[in-house]
């Protein structure tokens, strides 16, 4: 690759990816990049519903709605996002997310350096075709390797992720509420997932909170979308009386990050939230059915993760689910359904006795 000279480069443009669990992921090499091109003014591209998680972020200085739904819908709307792009004189993209449009979009706004994987049939429209990384490599990894490309420094290769002091006084607010504030153990559930085949039944989240509540004495935070709350409430009625705390509908992903930074341990599906736990240092357990933990298993700074998984030789599979495999009689797909909640029992059992050796 032929190099850039940081000093010559004003403006960066970052296109970050579609799913929060990828934008947690950018987070290191974001930060390298800041180091690298320090004299430069970074601003981040990304669709709306990821664009709070990176709210407060100290390592970009602006961020851009790429609203594909509304303003931006349609051939029109992406010409009317690239015109305003070209009109901001961007030197440098840096294309983190994968696809054709992003390199379309980075072309057409005419920046001088467009930087990312040749995927896509997309070689033509960048500056600089990057090779892209074994199919294996871990996602953090893969975002590092563009960083490093462009020759920044790699100090802090763990994700992260940015809280405010106002998302830390509302959670401290619903705990208080809810007399949970002080209890230990606090365990976060998160039973959600991106695609309903991607989620763990609902009845082994019950089932593991009841275990974990009548072994250690644990108190259970349920945490999901507003489209979720009846399933958490559901969940919740399944434990004994008094156990799980369900918040109101609605939470910002933020006080839901606040919420998480709270507790001793995380247990959720392959999914956003499972990366917030892990880059804000809580002992985290990773579900994984389709998806493999090779490439989007949770990283955190202490090393306390653990991806349960029965790493069926076809994971990660295209996610076409039932095309290629039949379901389970439960409906779901089999590398799913056969984890079991001994499991992640075990693994929780893991995390929370390393947990209090280290509070010794």
């Amino acid at each position: 690759m032929t190099p850039i000279d940081p000093g010559s480069i004003r403006r960066v443009l970052i296109r970050a990816n579609n799913w929060i669990g990828d934008v947690v992921m950018i987070s290191p090499a974001v930060r390298a990049l800041r180091a690298h091109f320090r004299g430069a003014r970074i601003a981040i591209v990304a669709k709306s519903w990821v664009l709070e998680t990176l709210t407060g972020d100290p390592f970009y200085d602006d961020l851009i709605e790429y609203d594909s739904a509304g303003a931006h819908r349609g051939l029109g709307g992406r010409l009317r996002l690239a015109a305003a792009l070209r009109r901001e004189r961007f030197d440098l993209a840096v294309l983190f997310q994968k696809a054709f449009e992003a390199a379309a979009l980075a072309f057409l706004a005419a920046v001088r350096y467009r930087v990312g994987y040749a995927t896509d049939r997309r070689s033509l429209l960048l500056t600089h075709a990057l090779d892209p990384p074994r199919e294996d490599t871990h996602h953090v990894e893969a975002f590092l390797g563009i960083a490093r490309a462009l020759g920044c420094r790699i100090d802090d290769p763990f994700p992260s992720f940015h809280l405010r002091e106002d998302d830390r006084r509302q959670a401290r607010t619903l705990l208080a509420d809810a007399r949970l504030t002080g209890h230990s153990p606090l365990l976060a559930l998160h039973p959600g997932a991106s695609k309903e085949p991607r989620a763990w039944h609902p009845e082994r989240f019950a089932d593991l909170g009841r275990r974990l509540a009548g072994r250690y004495g644990a108190r259970v935070v349920l945490l999901g979308s507003a489209a979720e709350h009846d399933r958490l409430r559901q969940i919740a009625a399944g434990m004994p009386s008094g156990c799980a705390f369900v918040p109101g509908p609605g939470l910002s992903i933020k006080v839901t990050g606040a919420l998480l930074e709270s507790c001793h341990l995380f247990v959720g599906n392959d999914s956003g939230p499972m990366h917030v736990a892990a880059a804000l240092g809580v002992p985290t357990i990773g579900i994984f059915g389709p998806g493999t933990p090779r490439r989007t298993a949770p990283i955190g700074s202490r090393g306390r993760v653990i991806a349960v998984s029965k790493d069926y030789p076809c994971s990660p599979c295209r996610q076409k689910f039932f095309h290629e495999c039949p379901p389970s009689p439960a409906g779901k797909p089999f590398c799913l359904e056969e984890v079991r909640v001994e499991d992640v029992e075990v693994a929780a059992a893991d995390l929370l006795q390393r947990a209090r050796e280290s509070a010794l």
